[in-house]
């Protein structure tokens, strides 16, 4: 008997422009990497693949971009592009810092992407009636009782959206937002950023112990010193242009604890290091000048081999 063991399915996070995925880099050994352009507005893809409810809580530059999240139904595609608290789209904005080891842990956080995944909590009534005796007319009813403590009853908000891209079984639309939903609350974090520069001071006058030195040796240990200014551009998930993707609350519960977590680090695009794979080279062939396909052999028009 032939027996296939499947690994259980997880929810997938991915970036997205215009809801096309955005290329990621995943090295061996690094955190999976994208590359984003100063200014860029994204997308953030949810899917959940599993017979779960779930709640993804999303982590912008280390930071929760809302203490709660946004619910996913089973087999349910998102294309989240705002904030959960205020309608205002991801943008990622960059900057240029001086490269030095105080600066680098300063910004060891910025453009760091993380979502962890939540299993919706079922709970019971605190009361269970047992049928002790009697008939149906005039049953008898004793129950079990006892203490039990209601969870806090969390509050979230349903992202309504219809996307016409994933439509799998060939009809005109599908609503992918009817139902999905995300924490609502009225928290706002203001963020600042400040620089500061090094200054070398030289005195106006320097004394030699030494005056056989050379005229031309002195001048030069007169004039001042300027070490040059070596900086590294960072970036950081900010607030881009207004949104109109909306959003309205719902009650469930989740398990405290995350059963899937996914994360990434984004990138200013000067960062990145191109290998071939990377460089579109256009190929023209030789004799008749057509332009060719990647891989082609021979050219589609005249014949003539690549």
């Amino acid at each position: 008997m032939k027996q296939t063991i499947c690994a259980p399915k997880v929810p997938t996070a991915n970036l997205a422009v215009n809801k096309s995925r955005i290329k990621l880099y995943n090295k061996q050994g690094e955190m999976p990497t994208y590359y984003l352009q100063s200014g860029q507005e994204f997308q953030i893809e949810l899917f959940n693949p599993t017979t779960d409810v779930i709640l993804a809580k999303i982590q912008l530059n280390n930071k929760h971009i809302s203490q709660g999240g946004l619910v996913l139904n089973p087999g349910q595609r998102v294309f989240l592009e705002r904030y959960l608290d205020v309608a205002k789209k991801f943008k990622f904005d960059t900057y240029e810092v001086s490269n030095t080891q105080e600066v680098k842990e300063a910004i060891q956080n910025n453009g760091d992407f993380k979502i962890d995944f939540y299993k919706e909590e079922i709970t019971y009534p605190s009361y269970i009636p047992i049928i002790m005796g009697g008939s149906w007319s005039n049953p008898i009813h004793t129950y079990r009782s006892g203490t039990y403590t209601l969870p806090t009853t969390n509050t979230f908000t349903t992202l309504g959206l219809t996307d016409t891209s994933f439509n799998a079984a060939g009809s005109s639309s599908t609503n992918i937002g009817g139902s999905s939903s995300a924490y609502y609350s009225d928290a706002n974090t203001t963020l600042t950023s400040s620089a500061c520069m090094d200054s070398l001071s030289i005195p106006n006058e320097i004394t030699f112990s030494h005056r056989s030195e050379p005229i031309e040796k002195l001048k030069s240990l007169r004039e001042p010193r300027m070490r040059s200014a070596k900086t590294i551009e960072t970036g950081r998930v900010e607030q881009g242009a207004n949104s109109n993707q909306e959003i309205e609350r719902v009650s469930k519960n989740f398990s405290p604890w995350a059963f899937h977590t996914i994360e990434y680090k984004l990138l200013p695009i000067s960062q990145k290091v191109n290998t071939a794979d990377d460089i579109n080279v256009k190929v023209y062939c030789t004799n008749c000048g057509t332009k060719l396909g990647k891989g082609h052999k021979f050219c589609s028009s005249c014949g003539t081999k690549a």
